[in-house]
């Protein structure tokens, strides 16, 4: 178990975000876990990001870093 001291770092570990989720509602942890499994990003760094948005809404986003994610398809490619 993640103790006190160990929560200096600068991103949330594995088992901070295992931890987390497990609290969670069951509907909340689902819906977490599925985007993460559909945008193909470790559960820590979407929880992360979640938390991040919502206490700054400059921080770095998930259509920041997926820009053609939910777009429908070849509207990436160049006119």
């Amino acid at each position: 178990m993640q103790t006190l001291s160990e929560t200096g770092k600068k991103h949330l570990s594995h088992d901070a975000a295992l931890m987390l989720l497990a609290v969670l509602p069951d509907h909340i942890r689902d819906a977490y876990v599925n985007h993460a499994k559909q945008i193909g990003y470790s559960i820590e760094l979407v929880l992360e990001m979640a938390l991040a948005d919502f206490l700054d809404p400059d921080s770095l986003t998930f259509t920041d870093c997926k820009p053609q994610i939910g777009l429908p398809l070849g509207s990436d490619q160049a006119a």
